[in-house]
């Protein structure tokens, strides 16, 4: 427990100034933006799982979840600005639980609920021995195969419903092709006012926010277009999200069929060992699902200044997993894509939110500057004695007598790239800050809670077409910037048009198809894996991918210089 009472002394004296910090315009506005993408997440998911559970765990149980531990969380969590929610990874695992108790004659909920259980002892132990301090010696070789795996669950997931739907015998191959119309439009709807951030229409402020809010633009326009075309055709109907019609204390099927709490004593000897093998394959995946989003919630490049608290973190979990194993609510973690659009709403960019430096940080400042300003100058003063023929002593480091003015430029060019990543200074739109606080994910879970209990007739008109179009687009944005992916697709690149990143810079290249393949592999074999009778086990693959990474290291096909470009520590 001693990583856990070093987080309690870093983050308690904060406590009060995380509630008070909450007052802010900033946080207003970040709530009413997360709400939409949370709820949505919670909506979409609640739909996957109950399609999958038989209705079991569906809307209504995935939502009460994620609003009342999605405020319960940032009050006793370590850091606050992630945010709680279903994940792809863990409705995957909950998925392959329900098949294999299926397989074996083992009720799901009971299964489901004493899993949980073990998985809190698990996420407990894991807290008091900070097993947590592992996940910084993982890489990019596990952290963005990991996230890409997150892609491929998301797209899967929705051509899967698609290609069921032109299978059904209950409905039509027009109303197939309106279902994928209708999530085609609002993926690519999303996409496109995405992307309309770098466009040229309106001013910055406009396009930002409407790229904030494409989801959400997107779900109305689909909403409103499979509305209007069952208006205008006779018996045409579209499936639409399953939401119970009794009040929130009923469950998705009600609690004759379904009781809230779960009957712990429904299960036997066995069921109940396969639930202790079932909460330890649930701790691998929840634990990279919630350390990776900690992590890059934490990075450096958000300017964080109160701290992260990765043990708390796990104890939070652990309280919070109780809770839903025993009313068979899907287990939560901290959701990468609404963590980092919760994370970056909230930061300061350029001068916005400067309070100003103490004057012990104003003289580092002044000291740092001078030495980078003098490196400059040193530069050119050297390259005029140079062009003089009058140059003497030790050249600036990596300036030669032959250097061209272009190489000259360059050099120049480093130097005050390196000063002002060195000194944190922001290059016109830089984060600067960030708002650390815990009011804003309490008010988009309970605003969350309000929609489920105000709200539910007008969820229950959402065609499930339109969420597994969001499906669509979650699963592809969630490639952007990740290396795995553009290693993948470098095979059909023109070198000309290769990103200027280290990789490319391996030579020869064949060793960098050889890695991706490696990872390619991998992947495969997690989500062939992952849809076979022995799905349960897919987390133990997750868990040896660093190991696997490690041996690589030391097979001497690459030099560690190779390995420090292909796969470098966020």
């Amino acid at each position: 427990g001693v990583g856990l009472m070093q987080d309690l002394r870093t983050k308690l004296p904060w406590y009060f100034s995380d509630l008070k910090d909450g007052f802010d315009i900033k946080v207003i506005t970040t709530t009413l933006y997360l709400f939409w993408g949370a709820i949505a997440n919670a909506v979409a998911f609640g739909s996957l799982l109950g399609d999958n559970t038989d209705g079991y765990m569906g809307a209504t149980e995935t939502m009460l979840a994620t609003a009342v531990l999605g405020m319960l969380y940032p009050l006793l969590c370590g850091q606050p600005l992630t945010i709680m929610g279903a994940t792809g990874p863990i409705a995957a695992y909950i998925i392959a639980l329900r098949s294999l108790g299926n397989s074996v004659g083992v009720n799901f909920l009971p299964l489901y609920a004493w899993s949980g259980i073990f998985l809190s002892i698990f996420l407990f132990l894991g807290s008091m021995f900070s097993l947590s301090n592992a996940i910084k010696k993982v890489t990019r070789f596990t952290e963005e195969l990991f996230s890409v795996l997150i892609s491929v669950i998301f797209i899967y997931s929705a051509l899967e419903y698609f290609v069921k739907i032109f299978h059904a015998d209950d409905r039509g191959h027009g109303e197939a092709l309106a279902a994928l119309f209708v999530g085609l439009l609002t993926c690519f709807t999303a996409l496109g006012i995405r992307n309309s951030r770098n466009g040229t229409f309106f001013n910055q402020w406009v396009r930002n926010r409407m790229a904030d809010f494409a989801p959400v633009i997107a779900i109305g326009v689909g909403i409103g277009v499979a509305w209007a075309l069952m208006g205008r055709y006779d018996d045409f109907e579209l499936g639409f999200l399953e939401v119970s019609e009794d009040g929130i204390t009923s469950t998705t099927l009600g609690t004759d069929v379904r009781p809230w709490v779960v009957d712990l004593g429904d299960i036997d000897g066995a069921g109940f060992g396969l639930a202790v093998v079932g909460g330890l394959f649930a701790f691998i995946v929840m634990y990279f699902d919630q350390n990776i989003t900690v992590r890059l919630v934490n990075a450096r490049e958000h300017k964080l200044k109160k701290g992260g608290g990765y043990d708390m973190d796990m104890m939070a979990l652990c309280i919070c997993t109780v809770l839903l194993s025993l009313l068979g609510c899907p287990w939560m973690v901290s959701a990468t894509v609404p963590s980092l659009n919760h994370c970056r709403s909230l930061c300061y960019f350029g001068n916005d939110g400067n309070a100003g430096n103490s004057a012990e940080e104003e003289a580092k400042l002044e000291e740092e500057s001078k030495k980078a300003l003098q490196s400059i100058r040193n530069i050119m003063e050297y390259s005029m004695l140079e062009e003089g023929n009058g140059a003497t002593g030790t050249a600036p480091r990596g300036l030669k007598r032959s250097n061209s003015h272009s190489d000259l430029v360059k050099q120049v060019h480093e130097e005050v790239s390196s000063a002002i990543a060195m000194l944190s200074l922001p290059t016109g739109t830089g984060i600067t800050g960030c708002l650390e606080q815990r009011v804003s994910p309490f008010l988009v879970h309970l605003l969350i809670l309000l929609s489920l209990v105000f709200l539910r007739t007008a969820l229950g008109g959402i065609p499930m077409a339109v969420l597994r179009g969001l499906f669509l687009y979650n699963g592809w944005v969630n490639l952007a910037g990740n290396e795995f992916w553009e290693r993948i697709l470098l095979v059909v690149t023109d070198p000309a048009k290769y990103p200027n990143r280290s990789y490319t810079k391996v030579k020869p290249l064949w060793k960098v198809h050889a890695w991706t393949l490696t990872q390619a592999v991998l992947l495969v074999l997690i989500n062939i894996l992952m849809r076979s009778p022995a799905g349960f086990v897919f987390p133990v693959v997750i868990g040896l991918l660093h190991p696997l990474r490690l041996y690589i290291a030391r097979t001497g096909y690459y030099t560690a210089e190779e390995i420090e470009m292909l796969d470098s520590h966020f």
